[in-house]
């Protein structure tokens, strides 16, 4: 399993999260705090295992569940207010206020409008988390006001609106550069849109006044249908590692290099993290190395997590998460994405993943 980036959110949570993915994966809670957050991803689970019927027992089951989901974010913001899950909790509070309206609870959709609005004017709000809340808001007022009683998320329609949310904050929120780099994301590897989709999307980025010029010109790179990579070609990547030595791919020829993007909160690439730490034990001194991509937002996390396991290789990191730079440029949807480079540039295989070893090897015996 991988976790992949759907929605296509940063710090904050939305429906079907990465977040969600993760509590799934991890074993049980142990600390008061560990335990009282489960509790909100428990409740959560009972909405989503609610199904979308559309009869007054499901409708009234999904109300009761969402209000159990606020209220445990609640407590747990009232117990652990400077918590690291705190933005998640806040996260999981809208989620749940959305679920109750979009079931027929008007009062949750009138809290959630005041809660979208109050946030959004708060300096204090992570920028990530206003647009989680705006988005939130946005796709429960669209649905209220179209009679909808359940969203599926897989739905054409769903994604228009979900970007149609997008580009909405973008009027209003700080970030821009941010909220588009998000869409683009959408642009280049969304498996739920076809090619014409995706340049018609990033046509929409290109065309918006609040866009950069740095912004326009990645979305006329996907309005080309040019891509940053090709198997087959030099990979250009360069850049300065956590420990501040200059990194430029260019410079390690005559190497087998492994990309490895990850993150210290994704379950699987953690669980990865052995096997692609003993095939660099072996063959390091053959001429093998790694290059971290991390897309974590603590540099604290990860700096400890290096430590602990004990992984000397180059990272890159710059807390974006999945705006980080060098993963957002090649497309990322999904981690651990594990590429090979041959020892002449050349990318050689972007799903490594499950034959690291066979194909390292393979590829040191090459001249």
């Amino acid at each position: 399993m991988r976790l992949k980036l759907f929605p296509i959110l940063s710090a904050a949570v939305l429906f079907t999260s990465i977040l969600f993915a993760q509590q799934l994966e991890t074993p049980p809670a142990a600390t008061p705090e560990e335990t009282s957050f489960r509790g909100i991803t428990d409740a959560y689970i009972k909405i989503k295992q609610g199904g979308a019927g559309q009869s007054e027992d499901a409708l009234k089951a999904h109300r009761e569940a969402g209000a159990e989901v606020v209220a445990k974010a609640k407590q747990f913001l009232k117990d652990y207010p400077t918590a690291k899950k705190a933005d998640d909790a806040q996260s999981f509070w809208s989620i749940g206020l959305m679920e109750q309206a979009i079931a027929g609870d008007a009062g949750a959709a009138d809290a959630l409008k005041t809660r979208a609005a109050e946030m959004v004017k708060d300096s204090k709000v992570p920028d990530m988390l206003k647009l989680h809340v705006f988005s939130v808001n946005y796709i429960t007022q669209w649905a209220i006001k179209n009679g909808r009683r359940s969203v599926d998320q897989g739905s054409p329609e769903f994604q228009k609106t979900y970007m149609d949310a997008f580009f909405a904050a973008a009027d209003v929120l700080p970030n821009k550069d941010d909220i588009f780099k998000m869409v683009l994301l959408q642009a280049k590897s969304s498996r739920q849109l076809s090619d014409q989709e995706k340049q018609a999307l990033a046509q929409r980025v290109l065309d918006n006044p609040n866009a950069s010029e740095a912004i326009k010109t990645s979305a006329k790179q996907v309005v080309s249908g040019e891509k940053s990579y090709a198997i087959g070609k030099p990979l250009d990547l360069s850049f300065t590692a956590l420990d501040g030595k200059k990194i430029n791919l260019a410079d390690m020829k005559g190497k087998v290099v492994l990309v490895d993007f990850w993150a210290t909160w994704c379950g699987p690439c953690v669980g990865e993290m052995p096997t692609v730490k003993g095939v660099y034990d072996k063959y390091h001194d053959k001429g093998f190395e790694i290059l971290g991509i991390s897309l974590d937002e603590s540099r604290d996390d990860v700096e400890k997590f290096l430590q602990k396991n004990k992984l000397p290789w180059p990272q890159y990191f710059d807390g974006k998460q999945w705006n980080n730079e060098i993963s957002s440029r090649f497309g990322i949807d999904a981690i651990p994405a594990e590429w090979l480079i041959d020892k002449k540039g050349i990318l050689r295989d972007t799903n490594a993943r499950g034959h690291i070893e066979e194909s390292v090897s393979a590829l040191l015996k090459e001249n």
